[in-house]
């Protein structure tokens, strides 16, 4: 009984609370040793936590990744954008750049002079003497065609004209056109030249207008006055009346525009129908702003029938210009001589302020497109050239329109 009740004596609390600190604090310092077989579980839940301390960083990575990913998607577009400009550009730039030099090597080989001009000059000269003792005119042939009636009578009247006063010699009369007595001041300048170089009285100068054209016609090929009067366009009735003043007086017909360098009269073949030749392989071989002929020539009968047949073709050159030159050449039997571009008709390159821009886009641009055979040149120099047309299309409005 002593023992049990020694046992159920109760502990003071001063010792209770003595023995709970030194087994909190024997505890701790057992706690406090590093244990070495640390469990599964402890390590995961460090993880867990080490991870959840880091993911606001990683939200922050994130979205800055997304972020920047939107940013920089624009800028590769824009700066690829850019890189397809740039090459676009400089393909371009050396586009321009070959045809440019492209140009410039066709025109220096279209400008090229192959033959001498003084050596063409004489030899034109030679041949054309020569032909005087080769060439045996007979004024009563001419095309054996059939044509409308109105054709035939024009040709058997001017036969008539022809067998009567053809004589080989080309007269001393130098023909201009306008369409009035009021030459504008930049052909002025030109036409001086004409008088000062074939002075008066050797030399006879006439200036057509309109109203003297149409009374040439009137009283001397009345049968072609319908169709002159019929022509759309007057620069048809100016071109269909020159051939007829060079069949009735003779001499020599220049344009307005054609300025003459030296007297050239020499240089002429006396015996039969001359026209310049043309310096551009487009249109046309020869031009009617230049042109000789003998007096009562029946070359031009034979180009009168040709002005009846093309009388309702649209186009200029066709119905009364170049063209008709070129097929007359071809359909008549009687001679014609073409004077050569090198001495006179090289492309006047270059005269800006003097033409149309659809001229200036033919003779710039067109001329250097292609090798061209004739090889007339340009005015780079004043070797042996003649005369220089400079082509500045007065029948057409500056807009193209037709006059």
């Amino acid at each position: 009984m002593g023992t049990n009740k020694l046992k159920q004596r109760k502990i003071p609390d001063s010792i209770s609370n003595v023995a709970s600190l030194s087994f909190a604090s024997s505890a701790d310092s057992v706690s406090s040793v590093p244990s070495i077989n640390t469990s599964p579980i402890s390590k995961t839940k460090k993880k867990i936590s080490s991870l959840q301390s880091l993911t606001p960083h990683i939200r922050w990575a994130v979205a800055e990744i997304k972020r920047r990913k939107k940013n920089i998607k624009p800028k590769h577009v824009i700066w690829l954008l850019c890189l397809l400009l740039k090459l676009v550009i400089g393909l371009f730039l050396l586009a321009v750049m070959s045809f440019s030099i492209y140009l410039y090597c066709m025109s220096l080989y279209n400008g090229r002079s192959v033959r001498d001009p003084c050596w063409v000059a004489q030899d034109s000269k030679e041949r054309m003497y020569q032909s005087l003792a080769e060439v045996k005119r007979d004024v009563s042939v001419q095309t054996n065609q059939t044509h409308i009636a109105t054709v035939a009578m024009a040709k058997t009247a001017a036969m008539t004209m022809s067998m009567s006063s053809f004589e080989e010699v080309v007269p001393k009369i130098i023909h201009q056109q306008w369409k009035d007595d009021n030459v504008p001041k930049k052909f002025m300048k030109w036409r001086k030249k004409w008088l000062a170089l074939y002075p008066e009285p050797e030399y006879k100068h006439m200036l057509w207008t309109d109203k003297n054209g149409r009374e040439l016609i009137v009283e001397h090929y009345p049968w072609f006055l319908e169709t002159y009067d019929g022509y759309k366009h007057n620069i048809n009735r100016a071109d269909a009346a020159r051939y007829f003043i060079l069949h009735h007086y003779g001499g020599i017909y220049a344009d307005l525009d054609y300025e003459a360098e030296v007297n050239f009269y020499e240089f002429l073949p006396p015996n039969q129908v001359a026209m310049v030749e043309s310096p551009y392989y487009w249109n046309e071989k020869t031009q009617n702003c230049l042109m000789s002929s003998p007096k009562h020539d029946p070359f031009w009968v034979d180009l009168f029938a040709m002005l009846m047949k093309n009388a309702e073709k649209e186009e200029v050159l066709e119905a009364t210009g170049p063209i008709l030159l070129d097929q007359a050449m071809e359909y008549s039997v009687h001679p014609s001589y073409i004077l050569p571009c090198e001495n006179f008709q090289r492309v006047p390159l270059g005269e800006y302020d003097q033409t149309l821009w659809t001229t200036i886009y033919d003779r710039e641009i067109m001329f250097r497109l292609k090798p061209i055979s004739k090889n007339c040149g340009y005015y780079s120099n004043d070797q042996c050239h003649f005369g220089r047309h400079h082509n500045t299309v007065s029948y057409r409005t500056t807009t193209g329109k037709v006059l």
